[in-house]
């Protein structure tokens, strides 16, 4: 893959921390609270209640892209080991800003969620990929490496957009969506998006693919974006079985 490419990404993204973007908005005192008195959040990413086990002590967890100051603490302050992995700088500090806060463990790394091989084999427990796989032109390097790092039966939780965001646009004269976009997308072949960089996978390449690399999906949750019927996005829960 192109290094220019995840340069720009990353780029990207300290520019939208710098905007204070919401999924850079960390957790406030009363958030964390709440999250420990069994409330969920619903401003962020979060996977459902029950696809994480009721008693979080010691389940070592990778937050992969998950920087942002959301997830990671929130899962420390219940006791996981938790490790939050992000090409962002500007994101991770976001992290290291709430757990200097709230004198919360969590280790934070910065790099390419292509590559995590600073990680040994069958090492987490849960891997949490927030939506960010639509930043790399192909995904199957990462599902390798999460399969590689879980322990047998750890368990994968990942969150994408929905594919038909990328197909459709909003023609606001007519205030209907056009299917004008093929798959899969990628934005700088489109001139309205300036020096944006991000990719539309089909469905193939997100649940087949991790099926291709050993996974089994078992859960499935789809979710949508404001009021917007188009604007969804959807998890998978996938578990790793070592048959080999």
């Amino acid at each position: 893959m192109d290094k220019n490419i995840f340069e720009k990404v990353r780029a990207n993204i300290n520019e939208l921390v710098d905007k204070n973007v919401k999924w850079s908005i960390y957790v406030t005192h009363e958030e964390i609270e709440n999250f420990m008195n069994g409330s969920f959040p619903s401003r962020f990413f979060f996977p459902p209640k029950e696809w994480l086990p009721v008693n979080l002590d010691g389940v070592k967890i990778l937050c992969l892209a998950g920087a942002g100051g959301q997830q990671a603490p929130l899962l420390a302050a219940a006791g996981a080991k938790v490790t939050v992995f992000d090409l962002s700088e500007k994101m991770l500090e976001q992290d290291k800003i709430v757990a200097q806060r709230e004198n919360l463990e969590i280790i934070i790394e910065q790099g390419n969620m292509c590559d995590l091989s600073r990680f040994s084999d069958n090492y987490f427990d849960i891997i949490i990929n927030a939506p960010s796989l639509f930043y790399i032109p192909d995904t199957k390097p990462v599902f390798k490496e999460c399969y590689r790092v879980l322990k047998n039966n750890g368990i994968f939780i990942m969150n994408a957009p929905n594919p038909v965001n990328y197909i459709l646009e909003y023609d606001s004269e007519n205030g209907v969506y056009v299917a004008c976009n093929k798959l899969p997308y990628k934005s700088f072949e489109h001139e309205n998006q300036g020096d944006w960089i991000e990719y539309g996978h089909t469905l193939e390449t997100y649940i087949g693919g991790q099926i291709q690399c050993g996974f089994a999906i078992i859960g499935f949750y789809e979710n949508r974006k404001n009021e917007d019927e188009f604007e969804t996005e959807f998890m998978t829960r996938a578990i790793k079985h070592n048959f080999h």
